[in-house]
């Protein structure tokens, strides 16, 4: 009896934990400055290589988050298998490598196909992570844990916007990458050095699991059982999707409609989307926790009220006469859009035993990754296209726009005309992906109704529906 309760025993100090958290932070804010460069440079990109919107969108969409998406699922049946820390430590090398090689892309297949690769080293971060902070934080801690790691993403946001504006208009889009991969190197280093592996269910007042890990559609079907979680997916989905296609386009909003240059598009979204996520992450992982100390509906009813403040709020932001205007009313729109993220990766956890942790955050991964990330910018950059087309009256939009209308300079009237449409569909499309976040809200709103109960059944698949599933009242 002795024994097992000090296997149980924490075995990790306060410090080992800080560095831990600051690995991981560290390892996120790296991942943010990546696709935040990304969108910094896009224009530069687009401009350089002749791009439309819609082949920006699939770099920056699908392309990075299909096999973000589809190696997650190896990844987290992995991580509840063999060391976690293994696991993180080589996916940041492999990311740190990836954005490097972006640097030397001459067009839209090789540029998509390291785009890939950066995807893939980033789908070995969250399923492991996740499951690490499930052993290491008890239920009442794991969304503060969580934003403690995830501010890490507006520092990665203000980084990458920063550098990448400045590279961009005084060296070259293609030195941003290689000042944001390099750095890679260096954390994976560190992560493979220090970081030690807790034992399972180390944080649970039930101790570890009874058994290995369950089959993955055991996971899934676990899952799906509980009403809530189908709405909290769902909700995820369609918040996911608008989050991501107006943090990819932003930058492009910004140049393109109020036509400033590169190295103050990346100030000023490094303003908004670093101030404003900082802000949401913390309200979303502390305030949420605080709440839900009081009732657990918290973790459902504060993304939905986020979400549903957020919609109107951008709406008004991109309708704004002025950059100014814009900015003051895009940073609260911001705040309240990020409300919605730590809860959602908390309930991951919460929902389910340590032996399903990993697989419980890949099905996260899988909705913000191939939906999120997928789908989101690929739909906006499609939108954007058609109201593109739309608005431009002297022939073929493509045919005659491409890589037409620089940002300044003297412009002829051809590049006039394509610079208006191309203004006009990217505030229209972005205003348009919109609704998807009051969308979204409601379904964070519907989970309320059975979440309590949903979370008292966290071991079911693995001890007693083999046994009892034929006995259950």
């Amino acid at each position: 009896m002795l024994c097992g309760i000090l296997v149980r025993m924490p075995t990790f100090s306060r410090a080992y934990r800080g560095w831990l958290l600051t690995i991981l932070l560290s390892s996120s804010a790296l991942t943010l400055a990546d696709r935040q460069g990304l969108a910094a440079v896009a224009q530069a990109i687009k401009l350089d290589l002749r791009f439309t919107d819609t082949q920006m969108g699939l770099i920056q969409g699908l392309g990075f988050a299909i096999f973000y998406t589809l190696l997650g699922l190896p990844i987290a049946r992995l991580a509840e298998h063999i060391r976690r820390t293994l696991i993180i430590s080589t996916a940041i090398a492999i990311f740190g490598v990836m954005v490097c090689l972006c640097s030397i892309a001459g067009g839209f297949a090789s540029l998509l196909l390291f785009r890939i690769g950066v995807g893939i080293g980033d789908a070995g971060f969250q399923p492991p992570v996740a499951s690490l902070i499930g052993d290491f934080y008890p239920m009442q801690k794991r969304a503060s844990a969580m934003s403690i790691i995830w501010l890490g993403a507006p520092i990665g946001v203000v980084f990458g916007s920063l550098l990448g504006g400045w590279m961009a208009e005084h060296v070259s889009w293609r030195a941003a990458f290689v000042a944001i991969g390099a750095p890679g190197l260096l954390v994976a280093v560190l992560a493979f050095l220090t970081l030690r592996e807790p034992p399972r269910g180390m944080s649970d007042a039930s101790g570890p699991p009874p058994g290995p890990p369950p089959p993955i559609l055991t996971v899934f079907r676990f899952l799906l059982s509980k009403r809530s979680m189908c709405h909290i997916l769902i909700g995820c989905a369609l918040a996911a999707t608008a989050m991501n296609a107006i943090g990819q386009f932003l930058g492009q909003f910004l140049l393109r409609n109020y036509h400033v240059g590169f190295a103050e598009a990346g100030r000023l979204l490094s303003i908004v989307a670093g101030a404003a996520m900082a802000s949401g992450l913390a309200l979303g992982g502390f305030g949420v926790d605080w709440a839900g100390r009081f009732d657990k509906r918290w973790y459902v009813w504060g993304p939905a009220a986020g979400l549903a403040l957020s919609a109107p709020l951008f709406m008004l932001g991109f309708l704004q006469p002025t950059v100014v205007a814009a900015i003051a009313v895009l940073m609260v729109a911001h705040v309240a859009l990020f409300i919605y993220f730590t809860p959602t990766l908390a309930l991951a956890q919460n929902m389910v035993g340590a032996n399903m942790r990993a697989s419980s955050a890949f099905a996260v991964a899988l909705v913000l990754g191939l939906v999120g990330i997928g789908l989101g910018p690929t739909l906006l950059g499609l939108i954007s296209d058609a109201f593109a087309r739309s608005a431009f009256t002297p022939g073929d939009f493509n045919l005659m726009c491409a890589g037409a209308a620089p940002a300044h300079g003297d412009l002829t009237p051809l590049q006039q005309a394509c610079g208006a449409a191309s203004a006009t569909g990217i505030r229209k499309a972005l205003v348009a992906i919109c609704l998807f976040l009051l969308w979204g809200a409601l379904h964070y709103l519907l989970a309320a109704r059975t979440l309590r109960a949903d979370l008292l059944r966290q071991h079911e698949p693995a001890t007693v529906a083999p046994v009892t599933s034929g006995a259950r009242a």
